[in-house]
């Protein structure tokens, strides 16, 4: 018997381990990084940086910095859902920061999402910075299974984030009303 829970707690731990969906960290700064360089051919810079601001407003992201035509930053933020430390099937809510960074040159742009910081709503526990291993408000107030789901939402809306500015920038690119070349 005793054999057999310790089965069953090793099986837990390599679930939980593998479960895991790691985060991109870029290796000279330590910080979960997304970084994108897309292809806009057709399109001018300073199309893609007034798409880019004008979507990202729309989301609610507040401009920080504002070169214009060439690079813009936001304060950005999304929302995540977690299992509660009180079991049950519960749930809590809280919201990830980060930065967004767009740099535009004729026919492309790349972006950045660095910076990811959790932070629990109302009184809920912070969680801190997502490149740490475990939540910074300890396993007590949050599980590290709630901690991984935080990360696994953050890389999920992080992705979908980057293909819906890819999407408004690819539909304007397509635009037959946009083609010179007739």
């Amino acid at each position: 018997m005793k054999n057999l829970l310790t089965l069953f707690s090793v099986l837990a731990l390599v679930w939980s381990a593998s479960a895991q969906n790691e985060l991109p960290i870029d290796k000279n700064t330590g910080k979960v990084t997304f970084l994108e360089v897309v292809n806009a051919e057709g399109l001018t810079a300073q199309q893609i940086y007034d798409l880019t601001k004008t979507w990202a407003k729309e989301k609610g992201y507040v401009v920080t910095e504002d070169v214009a035509g060439s690079k813009l930053y936001f304060d950005a933020h999304t929302s995540v859902h977690y299992p509660s430390v009180k079991g049950g099937g519960t749930t809590e809510k809280g919201i990830v920061h980060f930065k967004l960074q767009g740099f535009f040159k004729d026919g492309k742009y790349r972006l950045i999402l660095t910076d990811f910081v959790h932070e629990g709503e109302g009184k809920l526990p912070d969680g801190g910075k997502l490149e740490a291993q475990t939540a910074a408000c300890g396993k007590i107030k949050m599980t590290g299974r709630a901690w991984v789901t935080i990360k696994n939402k953050t890389r999920e809306n992080a992705e979908t984030l980057i293909a819906d500015i890819k999407r408004v920038i690819k539909e304007v690119q397509k635009d037959p009303a946009n083609n010179d070349d007739w």
